[in-house]
């Protein structure tokens, strides 16, 4: 799935309203174009979002 799918489509945003706020600083249109597991690896390592919240996210994800 791509990050514009995510976010446009299937909800992402009220997603990172709730367990990643920080998230939605960043200019996300630029990375419209990568796949949701590139991004969501890239923000994890680099500690833009928690571990801790990495899961509770990622099972989120899945669920919708």
């Amino acid at each position: 799935m791509s990050v514009r799918d995510f976010f446009e489509v299937n909800g992402g945003r009220e997603l990172c309203e709730r367990f990643a706020p920080n998230l939605l600083k960043y200019p996300l249109k630029l990375f419209y174009k990568k796949s949701c597991g590139e991004i969501f690896d890239l923000v994890v390592n680099t500690g833009i979002v928690p571990e801790k919240n990495a899961a509770s996210i990622q099972a989120a994800v899945e669920a919708k």
